[in-house]
C-alpha cells in the first residue's frame, strides 16, 4: 500500500486537530478550514505549525464553551454550579475515607482524661464510622437512605456522665476548656448560652467537645465528653480538584444542550427546557446546603468535622436530589436523541 503523501498527512493532522469543535460545527466547516488551511500551506510540509496547532485548539474550546443569550449563559451557570458542587462534595468524600481510625477506648480517655469531671467514670460508647445517620434512632434505615435525615453525625468515642447541678453547667464545661488548653489542646469554639452550654478543642487531628446535654431533672443534668476526627489533609485538595472538574463538566454540558436543542424542534426544545429546569430547581436545597458548608471548609479557623456534601443527605432534600439528578439524566438522554432534522442528514 503506497505511503500517504505529504499533502494528505498534513490533511489528516488537520482533521485530528479540528475534533476539539463540536461535530455540528466540523460538519457544516471542517472541510472548508482543511481546505484553506492546505492552500496556505507549502507542498512539501506535512506537520502543522505551532501558530496552527495553537489557533485550532483554542477556537475548538471556544466553541464548545460557546453559549449567548441571558437564558443560556444563566442555565449554562446553574449547571456548572451545581456539577461543581457535586463533584466537589465528591471529593470531600473520598478525601473523608482516608480519616485515621478513632482511637481506642483506653487512648481516648488519656485524650479527654483533662476535661471529666472530678471524681467520675464512665464506660466510653463508639460510633465506629466516619459519618452516618445516628445509630440512636429507631427508624430503619431505608428511611434515612431514601428520605435522608437531620441527624447526620461524625463517628465518635464519647463519654456521658450523670452530674449534679450544684454548678452552673455553663461552669462546668468552662473549666473543662481551660484544662484541656493546659494540656496543650486549641479552642475550637465554645458557647456558654441556653441550656446545653458546650466548649470543642482539637489537636493532632483530633476534636474534643464537652458539652451538657441538658437537665435530667431537678438535681442532675447530664455532660458528654466526645473524641472525633478533624478533617483529613486530602480532602480540601480533593474537593478543589472536584469543583473544577464539575464546573468545567458542567458548563461543557450545558454548552452541549444548548447548541443541539438549536437544532430540534419548538415542542422538544421546550420540553427539554422544562425537564432541566425541574432537575435544577431539585437541587437546588441540597446543593445550597453544600456550598455553606463548603465554604465554611475554607474558611473555618480549625480543620472542622462537617463534611462537604452534608446537603445530600439531609432530610427531604436528599429524596429532591434523587429527583433532581433523574430529572438531569432524562433530560440529557432526551437531547442525544436524534431529532427529525437530524435522522433526515443521517439517512441523507
Amino acid at each position: 500500500m503506497p505511503e500517504p503523501s505529504a499533502r494528505a498527512r498534513l490533511a489528516r493532522r488537520y482533521r485530528r486537530l479540528l475534533l476539539t469543535y463540536p461535530r455540528s460545527y466540523r460538519r457544516r466547516r471542517g472541510a472548508e478550514i482543511v481546505t484553506t488551511l492546505l492552500d496556505a500551506a507549502p507542498v512539501d510540509r506535512a506537520w502543522p505549525t505551532r501558530a496552527e496547532v495553537v489557533d485550532l485548539l483554542t477556537g475548538g474550546l471556544r466553541f464548545r464553551f460557546r453559549v449567548w443569550g441571558a437564558a443560556g449563559i444563566v442555565g449554562a451557570i446553574c449547571a456548572a454550579t451545581v456539577a461543581a458542587v457535586a463533584l466537589g462534595a465528591l471529593g470531600g468524600y473520598l478525601g473523608w475515607q482516608t480519616a485515621q481510625p478513632l482511637p481506642s477506648n483506653a487512648d481516648a480517655l488519656r485524650m479527654v482524661e483533662p476535661a471529666l469531671p472530678p471524681g467520675t467514670s464512665a464506660e466510653p460508647q463508639r460510633w465506629d464510622f466516619i459519618f452516618d445517620n445516628n445509630p440512636e434512632l429507631a427508624d430503619p434505615r431505608w428511611v434515612y437512605l431514601i428520605g435522608g435525615t437531620d441527624e447526620y453525625r461524625a463517628g465518635k468515642v464519647f463519654f456521658q456522665f450523670t452530674y449534679p447541678n450544684d454548678r452552673p453547667g455553663r461552669q462546668v464545661v468552662d473549666g473543662a476548656q481551660q484544662r484541656m488548653r493546659a494540656a496543650g489542646w486549641r479552642p475550637a469554639g465554645m458557647d456558654l448560652s441556653g441550656c446545653c452550654p458546650g466548649s470543642a478543642v482539637y489537636r493532632d487531628g483530633w476534636l474534643v467537645e464537652v458539652f451538657s446535654e441538658g437537665y435530667l431533672d431537678e438535681s442532675h443534668y447530664g455532660l458528654q465528653v466526645a473524641v472525633s476526627r478533624t478533617m483529613p489533609a486530602a480532602v480540601l485538595p480533593l474537593t478543589t480538584a472536584g469543583l473544577f472538574a464539575g464546573a468545567v463538566a458542567g458548563w461543557l454540558m450545558a454548552a452541549w444542550v444548548f447548541r443541539r436543542i438549536q437544532e430540534s424542534t419548538p415542542m422538544r426544545r421546550a420540553f427539554t427546557v422544562v425537564v432541566a429546569s425541574v432537575g435544577l430547581l431539585a437541587l437546588f436545597p441540597a446543593t445550597a446546603l453544600s456550598v455553606l458548608v463548603l465554604v465554611a471548609s475554607y474558611f473555618a479557623s480549625y480543620p472542622p468535622a462537617e463534611p462537604a456534601w452534608l446537603g445530600y443527605t439531609f432530610m427531604l432534600f436528599r429524596p429532591l436530589a434523587y429527583l433532581g439528578a433523574a430529572a438531569a439524566v432524562g433530560g440529557l438522554m432526551i437531547t442525544a436523541m436524534p431529532g427529525p432534522r437530524r435522522r433526515r442528514r443521517l439517512a441523507g
